[in-house]
């Protein structure tokens, strides 16, 4: 019964994120992207003040968040301040308090459309809560899918039975144990927040050393493969779409091998959290099979889990991202975007990128070098400067492969790495972020010449 269990809900969970399907509009996606635009378009067939209904559930998230977190520090109720989740969402540090104050001012702004264009416009808080947060196919959308589809994907087994099967060369390239190639495989399939949230719930479960559980999140949490559409359709990169993933793919490869052997990571302990210990079994057994140790790990993780546990998890998943994330994003989504489009910050800060790109020969390098730094804050800005600066082809193709293998989002996966329990800090991932830049820009330019 359970090898059975095993099998349906691990072919389900592979169907919804992994097979490609023409639907509707005769778009190829997979049936989680199908689920996610019809979702997204349905509701927002409502409209409210002229936006879409998703906007309006957006904003009452927000302010619900904020709302809830000057509960958690007025009178410190003890269902929250004795709940270590509910806590840490809203008795937060004051970064994040004062983040949600922020955000819960913003959305309203925009909403009615008070305030002045260059904050509340469309390269500001518009930008950020109608298209990235209240979009048909934007966050809220996504997280509503992918929240209840991510523990179908790894609490039946699956994570077990493909870890099992490549530990060795998952040990081998990139440091790690087998069942991490699903941290990857839910990151390029579903997204890279899905991924963080699949490694940080493994890391705090002790399947994960605190050096594994970082290196994953910076090596292995890419944007998914329809939000790279989404970035490659931006930047008119869809006839090119089948190169321009591939150099993505090569990069990150690379990247990933060769990241976890230097510092920071390097020198991370490998540790597993000590309130929970080791609970992870991928040592060889010589007398079993490697696809017997693996179906055999797979039913034991089967018989843990039922219906009941994937509803647990997902709401899970949906209090932690519609009470702690989105907030975040739209607080400081729109201080990066205010602070590109009206400041020169980002054009002092990317001076040495641009020069390391005019080596290159990248054309109009420090026009477009704050598209570089600027992806430190949020994944998809890079695409919005290179749109609306009209960058060459080549510029377009470099710079936007570049923001894809980057990894690190603060607005996206970096404020969740930091609310985790894996041992980086802000200085690690902004370290990391340049690292990753620095050496993947050379890779990504040597293969686009290469190619074109």
């Amino acid at each position: 019964m359970n090898k059975i269990k095993f099998i349906i809900m691990s072919l389900l969970g592979i169907f919804l994120f992994m097979v490609p399907l023409r639907y509707g509009d005769g778009r190829l996606n997979i049936p989680l992207g199908h689920a996610i635009s019809w979702l997204g378009r349905t509701i927002n067939q409502v409209e409210v003040n002229g936006h879409g209904l998703l906007v309006l559930i957006g904003a009452i998230i927000i302010t619900l968040s904020f709302l809830c977190s000057v509960f958690a520090y007025v009178f410190k109720p003890k269902f929250i301040m004795e709940s270590e989740k509910l806590r840490g969402l809203f008795h937060c540090n004051i970064v994040y308090f004062v983040s949600k104050a922020i955000a819960a001012v913003l959305v309203w702004l925009v909403f009615f459309g008070i305030g002045p264009d260059w904050l509340i416009g469309w390269d500001g808080g518009t930008l950020m809560l109608v298209e990235l947060i209240g979009g048909g196919s934007a966050l809220i959308a996504i997280f509503l899918v992918v929240g209840i589809a991510i523990p179908i994907l790894i609490d039946f087994g699956l994570m077990e039975f493909l870890g099992t099967l490549i530990r060795k060369a998952m040990r081998g390239l990139f440091t790690l144990p087998g069942r991490s190639s699903i941290d990857l495989i839910g990151s390029w399939f579903s997204s890279s927040a899905a991924s963080v949230i699949i490694t940080r719930d493994q890391h705090e479960r002790g399947f994960y050393t605190g050096r594994e559980a970082a290196a994953i999140c910076v090596n292995f949490t890419l944007v998914s493969l329809p939000f790279t559409f989404v970035v490659a359709g931006t930047i008119d990169m869809l006839p090119h779409f089948g190169m321009f993933y591939l150099v993505i793919c090569i990069t990150a490869i690379l990247l990933a091998i060769l990241m976890p052997r230097i510092w920071p990571l390097r020198g991370i302990k490998d540790e597993y959290l000590p309130e929970v210990g080791k609970q992870i079994q991928e040592e060889p057994q010589t007398n079993r099979s490697l696809f017997s140790q693996a179906v055999g790990l797979a039913e034991e993780r089967a018989s843990k889990t039922g219906v009941v546990d994937v509803i647990k998890a997902g709401a899970s998943n949906w209090l932690n991202i519609f009470m702690d994330l989105i907030p975040v994003i739209m607080a400081w989504g729109t201080i990066a975007l205010v602070i590109n489009f009206q400041t020169p910050i980002f054009e002092w800060l990317s001076w040495p990128f641009g020069q390391l790109m005019r080596l290159f020969q990248i054309e109009q390098a420090m026009e477009f070098a704050p598209a570089v730094i600027v992806g430190f804050i949020d994944m998809f800005i890079p695409a919005l400067l290179l749109e609306a600066g009209d960058a060459p082809f080549n510029t377009r193709f470099i710079i936007g492969a570049l923001s894809i293998v980057q990894i690190i989002y603060l607005a996206e996966t970096g404020i969740l790495i930091l609310k985790s329990k894996i041992p980086l800090n802000i200085g690690h991932l902004f370290i990391i972020f340049l690292m990753r830049t620095l050496f993947a820009l050379p890779i990504i330019v040597l293969l686009t010449w290469l190619i074109f």
